[in-house]
């Protein structure tokens, strides 16, 4: 004769845990899976040294710290679930002390340089332009994003006064946030000296302006044909940083004429620079730039 079905009821523990796992959500995913393991040990251990089965009690940081270092000594996986435990424990708890996670670092997102063929475009581009006024802000944008690294922050700032002409060279001086003199390249000496002796009393983009936005309100009215790239000082001044790193440029001098407190947004570049032929990359790394 068949028996009745029998069930056994769930231990106070694994009450318990099932609860902790249903306020988390925890699924069948590995990683669910996993943590609820991890769960169960830290209630099973905690019951096993006297500790109340009170979440603030079990999930205290010194007891997570003190399971960790006692009941997954040895094991490969100890930084895995302790980090799991720390993560959980501040959804499970409210008088425990836990510092509240650090803030997320921000994504830092570097402008895509243009490639040559798109810089012709932009040359053509600027000089066909309907108005005065577009034609002599897309001139700017090239001469000072090209050839002097200056994106928006400087571009609508840059009077004729900033200009300077002495010692064989053409440097721009800039203010605020990265107070800093900029050795103007060659290609666009002629074009920095001509903007700066046809402004007058404006600014080399054109009249003075209080407008927050003006660089980017102008970058968008600039007329393009279809298929050619927009304007873009920040994509301009990545072109400039990324000239300087194929020609050689040593990086602490780049950083400073740049204004970069570091070497971050140069690595984020590094993948646009062409590389040298095996035989020239072997001979400046033996015997230095030359």
């Amino acid at each position: 004769m068949p028996q009745p079905n029998s069930t056994v009821a769930p231990t106070p523990t694994e009450w318990f845990v099932g609860e902790l796992a249903a306020q988390l959500d925890l699924g069948t995913r590995s990683v669910d899976l996993r943590r609820r393991r991890i769960l169960q040990r830290l209630v099973s251990w905690s019951a096993s040294e006297g500790i109340p089965l009170e979440r603030e009690a079990i999930f205290d940081p010194a007891v997570i710290e003190a399971f960790c270092s006692r009941a997954l000594a040895g094991e490969s996986s100890r930084g895995t679930h302790r980090a799991d435990l720390r993560r959980v424990a501040r959804e499970l708890t409210v008088k425990a002390v836990w510092e509240p996670p650090p803030e997320a670092m921000a994504w830092r997102k570097v402008a895509v340089p243009y490639s040559d063929e798109e810089l012709d475009q932009l040359v053509v581009d600027a000089r066909d332009q309907p108005t005065e006024t577009r034609r002599r802000a897309a001139r700017c944008f090239l001469a000072l994003g090209l050839g002097a690294g200056l994106d928006g922050r400087w571009i609508a700032v840059v009077g004729p006064s900033d200009v300077v002409a002495a010692g064989g060279h053409v440097e721009i001086r800039v203010g605020e946030p990265a107070p800093r003199r900029i050795v103007v390249r060659a290609a666009f000496e002629e074009e920095v000296l001509a903007l700066a002796d046809s402004a007058g009393e404006a600014c080399l983009l054109g009249r003075r302006s209080v407008a927050r936005n003006r660089v980017g309100d102008l970058a968008k009215k600039l007329v393009v044909p279809a298929g050619h790239p927009r304007f873009s000082p920040s994509r301009l001044r990545a072109s400039w940083l990324c000239w300087h790193l194929e020609q050689g440029t040593r990086l602490p001098e780049l950083c400073e004429a740049a204004g970069l407190k570091g070497f971050e947004v140069l690595s984020d570049l590094l993948s646009h620079v062409g590389r040298l032929p095996s035989n020239e990359a072997a001979r400046m790394l033996r015997d230095g730039a030359s």
